[in-house]
């Protein structure tokens, strides 16, 4: 009996600290993916870390490569890859207004589908995809970027890498 009975004081001992390590390691605020009422349907001005992507949920922390998209309702989503848009808008159906990408030339938001983009940038998530403003030579623009994105065409690709940047 006082077997059981110390196993289920360890067990519970034991519960008790991953509970209270699990609400240790959460902010006041939670995660922040989402910037409510932007009616204006511009770009929210951020600062690093400040909102996590709602993709793969890392903090938007470089932000020249990060990407906003505005609903119609003026929900902002923010992203820290341009990728990760095409990856997050696969599998949900907002009402989109707009798609914001901040550029690596001009470092201003500009609408992603009027930017060119960098096969070779480092971008967060690797998939190589960098926004820019002024069109240049070996630039695709954003329909094939998403086209190479939803293809797996991207820098996780040991073969289009090889290729890409000759390692």
């Amino acid at each position: 009996m006082k077997k059981i009975l110390m196993n289920l004081l360890t067990f519970a001992v034991v519960i008790a600290v991953i509970v209270i390590l699990l609400l240790s390691l959460g902010s006041e605020e939670g995660a922040r993916y989402v910037y409510k009422g932007n009616t204006a349907h511009q770009a929210i001005p951020i600062k690093a870390k400040e909102y996590q992507c709602s993709e793969c949920n890392m903090d938007v922390e470089d932000l020249d490569y990060a990407a906003q998209l505005i609903t119609k309702d003026g929900d902002t989503y923010f992203y820290d890859d341009i990728g990760c848009v095409v990856l997050w808008l696969e599998n949900h159906t907002p009402d989109t207004q707009i798609i914001l990408t901040k550029t690596l030339d001009t470092h201003q938001w500009i609408d992603a589908k009027k930017a060119w983009y960098s096969r070779i940038a480092p971008s967060p998530m690797g998939y190589g995809f960098g926004a820019v403003e002024k069109q240049k030579e070996g630039l695709v623009p954003y329909e094939e970027m998403k086209l190479l994105m939803l293809q797996g065409k991207n820098l996780h690709d040991p073969f289009i890498k090889k290729k890409l940047l000759g390692e």
